[in-house]
């Protein structure tokens, strides 16, 4: 960060009111959530460690669809420290929804130490925010993911480079919300592809593909799978929030 950056930021820091990301109340500096919405916040818990589907079982024990999908399934890992819902869920709505940017600074305490966590222990040489289609990407004016892996990568003083333009989105998808996890795979096929200009970025590196939530795990496995054509030598995601299938 240049020394401009770092002193508009500690301006920034001195001016802003932090309020919480799901209501608005006044908070503590770096309180993402209220208490009684951060009383609705539902660790993980036990997940498939390949897409982070919530189990029963231990944690080490992959869900069916991961056992049946072998190598196939381009993650390594998938992580989510939070379940999607209650006031999270709300929060992260807010952000993506009601054009509020501002909300990944608010988030960023809650996923900051996971996303450092999961950088040193996979040993990530790159952080690729899932991107978005320029069509949408102009009507929202800013891309979520990219907001949130930029926020926490800050806090947590994360010195691994994020590459917005490793991915693009080169092909426009319905809507995911109501498909189920075939065809919401069918939808974003071919979504997505590694420039050919930015190949020599991602041939023989370890990636870290970030997105606010997982759902069916399509879309961040629609991402590795373009990162991997591309050379990528593995490739793990990392989310704020898994819902339930």
């Amino acid at each position: 960060m240049t020394l401009l950056a770092r002193t508009v930021d500690r301006a920034l820091e001195v001016l802003y009111v932090p309020h919480c990301a799901a209501c608005d109340v006044r908070v503590p500096a770096g309180q993402p959530l209220c208490t009684p919405c951060t009383a609705s916040l539902v660790e993980l818990g036990p997940a498939c460690p390949r897409c982070a589907e919530p189990l029963a079982a231990p944690p080490a024990v992959e869900c069916a669809r991961c056992a049946t999908a072998g190598t196939a399934w381009p993650l390594e890992a998938a992580i989510a420290p939070w379940r999607y819902g209650s006031e999270l869920g709300r929060a992260i709505r807010r952000l993506k929804f009601g054009r509020r940017p501002e909300l990944a600074r608010e988030l960023a305490p809650l996923v900051a130490p996971f996303l450092s966590a999961v950088v040193r222990a996979g040993e990530i040489d790159l952080l690729v925010p899932v991107p978005l289609h320029w069509r949408r990407l102009a009507g929202r004016g800013f891309n979520q993911a990219q907001m949130l892996a930029a926020a926490a990568r800050r806090m947590a003083g994360i010195e691994v480079p994020i590459e917005t333009g490793s991915l693009a989105r080169v092909r426009p998808t319905a809507a995911q919300t109501g498909l189920t996890a075939k065809e919401r795979e069918q939808n974003l096929k071919g979504a997505f592809v590694v420039p050919r200009r930015r190949v020599r970025e991602v041939a023989g590196r370890r990636v870290l593909v970030v997105d606010d939530v997982i759902t069916t795990g399509a879309t961040v496995a629609a991402a590795a799978r373009a990162l991997r054509k591309a050379g990528a030598a593995a490739v793990i995601a990392f989310a704020v929030a898994r819902a339930g299938e």
